[in-house]
């Protein structure tokens, strides 16, 4: 008999990619300068570590990173929209607005995006994680199939960002439930986060431990975060597995005494190590490529099944 193939690990990380001269709501880098730099040196980092990346570039930056994004198209990274609607003039957070406020906002983003890229994106992410029951249905119709909305447990009633419960693991959307896996072509993957935590009883701000690599503590809890995230998987027999790490262009990725390119090689490391222990595959992976593989299992896995019936 021959040997069985090793499950793959998809690992995947992530940027969000803000000007510097938005309003207050959405906190910039310093600089151009720093915006442009910041982007560029995580992927160039994410390439020496042989390590894929999807960059969620707000329309407002392309104006000036133009270049930058065609240099991270070129090089093989993704690209995807982030929407902030505070960047297009609205007053507050994507998750706050009805279904045909939603559609405009986001048709705007993608039209703008489309316009200096000269191509639509099929990946999207909204600013801070803001959604509602709304949102997964809008971003389908407006012709996109994949995303990184959520951060699970994350609550923020001010960013309309509110992901108690919601489920952990990549999946297909629900049209009338952010929170649910569902049969909607939309293909949602969250980021990687203590899906056991919990905040203050009543709390109107609480963010769970999750791989954001910039985060001071993430050395202390990165190990035992991806060993919880992974034993969850294998005990759910989960047939999509993967590991979420997200990081946002405010941060000076290669300036002076950078220490974020060398967490990110021991990121690399401890991702690799876990990897092996459980006899998966380490697959760097972007959001289309991971929803590519994740549909051709579907079809042929009871897991959907399984989970849309204890929903």
């Amino acid at each position: 008999m021959g040997r069985t193939a090793a499950m793959p690990l998809h690992v995947l990380f992530t940027m969000d990619c803000v000007p510097p001269d938005g309003p207050e709501a959405v906190p910039g880098p310093e600089s151009w300068d720093q915006a442009g730099g910041s982007v560029s040196n995580f992927a160039r980092g994410l390439a020496e570590a042989e390590l894929k990346g999807s960059f969620f570039l707000a329309p407002q930056c392309l104006n000036r990173l133009g270049e930058v994004a065609e240099e991270l198209k070129a090089s093989g990274m993704e690209l995807g929209l982030l929407c902030h609607p505070q960047l297009s003039n609205y007053q507050s957070y994507l998750g706050s607005y009805s279904f045909d406020r939603q559609r405009e906002i986001v048709g705007l983003a993608s039209t703008v995006w489309q316009e200096h890229m000269g191509e639509r994106t099929e990946s999207f992410r909204s600013g801070f994680f803001s959604a509602n029951d709304y949102t997964f249905q809008v971003l389908c119709l407006e012709g996109f199939r994949q995303g990184s909305c959520s951060l699970p447990v994350r609550i923020d009633l001010d960013q309309c960002s509110l992901w108690q419960k919601a489920h952990p693991f990549p999946h297909h959307t629900d049209p009338l439930d952010r929170k649910i896996p569902g049969t909607m072509e939309f293909f949602e993957t969250p980021i990687s986060s203590d899906f056991d935590a919990k905040g203050e009883v009543r709390a109107e701000m609480y963010t769970p431990p999750h791989l954001r690599i910039e985060e001071p503590c993430l050395n202390e809890h990165a190990g035992r975060l991806i060993a919880k995230c992974l034993d969850r998987m294998e005990a759910d027999d989960v047939p999509v597995r993967s590991l979420v790490f997200v990081t946002c262009n405010t941060v000076n990725w290669g300036g002076a005494e950078d220490p974020f390119l060398e967490r990110l090689r021991n990121l690399a490391s401890l991702v690799s190590n876990a990897a092996a222990e459980r006899e998966l595959e380490l697959m760097p992976a972007t959001l289309s490529s991971l929803h590519e593989y994740a549909d051709s299992l579907w079809p042929e896995s009871g897991y959907l099944d399984e989970i849309e019936g204890t929903a």
